[in-house]
């Protein structure tokens, strides 16, 4: 079953520009404040912030689980979001130690945090950018670097024959863009993404966000049929200066990278 390509260009949510800059900023201590205002937060990480010491924020089966991972890369992936998550929550749900969040995984796969099932988590890689979405709802959510895909489940499927664009480059992204899409509406409801690639009615029971990430990088948010406020920020791990949206100054609460190391509370 052929989808025309007007089709699929007509559903496709706009594509919102966004770029690394003060005002996407957002520090530990400004998170608490964030998630009052919004439904959702979808926090950007670099792989970069790596290092061997935030293994220390695992628990034992949280080690076990990472060493599970034969590339390098995938077990980098863990350790930084599972660190940086758990930081997340403890600004959200107003804990004083990290070991009072624990994380925890339902019989869908899906990441919980014990004793706080209102609170819903969605996490993506793609190369060195890691995606953290936190929201107040079940949510879906991908991030794709912007390049070729080469996997014959994805790019035979109806939704990407014959697309009208007006060079490769615009198709690619196009590619990419719905890719992100399926995977964040498969996330939403717990499904394997590949049977979506031919489903007509993937985008009717839902709301879409996408962003286009410094001309990089594609990311989208799949929500209920609900409208969701998002944010979507980059989370500054340095904690050494505030944003053009704080009102004040200083150090917040001390759990900022310290160079590529966490301060331990």
């Amino acid at each position: 079953m052929e989808i025309p390509c007007d089709t699929v260009t007509a559903i496709l949510p706009p594509l919102r520009s966004w770029s690394r800059t003060i005002r996407n900023r957002c520090a530990f201590d400004e998170i608490p404040a964030c998630w009052k205002a919004h439904d959702a937060i979808t926090f950007l990480v670099d792989l970069g912030v790596y290092h061997p010491s935030l293994n220390d924020f695992l628990t034992h089966g949280e080690k076990k689980q990472e060493l599970g991972y034969k590339p390098v890369i995938s077990r980098q992936r863990f350790v930084v979001s599972r660190t940086i998550l758990k930081h997340i929550l403890r600004e959200i749900l107003s804990k004083e130690h990290i070991a009072d969040i624990v994380l925890i995984r339902n019989e869908d796969g899906r990441i919980l945090v014990k004793d706080h099932f209102s609170v819903y988590i969605c996490l993506s890689y793609s190369g060195a950018s890691i995606a953290i979405t936190v929201g107040k709802r079940k949510l879906g959510s991908d991030i794709e670097v912007v390049r070729p895909l080469h996997d014959k489940k994805i790019i035979s499927s109806p939704f990407f024959s014959d697309m009208s664009c007006k060079g490769e480059k615009e198709r690619i992204r196009q590619v990419i863009h719905v890719w992100t899409l399926v995977e964040a509406y498969a996330k939403l409801h717990d499904i394997n993404p590949y049977p979506l690639l031919n489903n007509r009615s993937l985008f009717k029971d839902v709301n879409f966000v996408s962003y286009c990430i410094n001309q990089h990088s594609i990311f989208s948010l799949a929500s209920g049929p609900d409208q969701c406020t998002d944010a979507l920020v980059w989370l500054d791990t340095s904690g050494s200066e505030k944003s053009s949206c704080s009102g004040d100054g200083g150090m917040g609460r001390s759990d900022f990278f310290a160079g590529n190391m966490l301060v331990h509370t």
